[in-house]
């Protein structure tokens, strides 16, 4: 995605986030993003995907700010 998304992008990863967020708490887990990747073609390894969870959550779940930085980076 590059260092600053798009509008499109931005609107792109809130509609991948909104479907694989379950229980509209605001944030999605480890398991949900895991799927997010999976329907955007990535298919990281269980610690890759750990490691990326670790690296933007700051509370236990990722909230769609995070997950936007966390796409940006990708």
């Amino acid at each position: 995605m590059g260092d600053i998304p798009s509008e499109e992008q931005i609107a792109e990863s809130k509609e991948a986030f909104g479907l694989f967020e379950k229980y509209t708490y605001g944030w999605i887990t480890e398991e949900e993003l895991a799927m997010v990747m999976r329907s955007v073609d990535q298919n990281p390894t269980v610690e890759e995907l750990h490691d990326m969870f670790t690296e933007v959550d700051a509370n236990g779940g990722i909230e769609f700010a995070e997950f936007l930085n966390l796409m940006a980076k990708k």
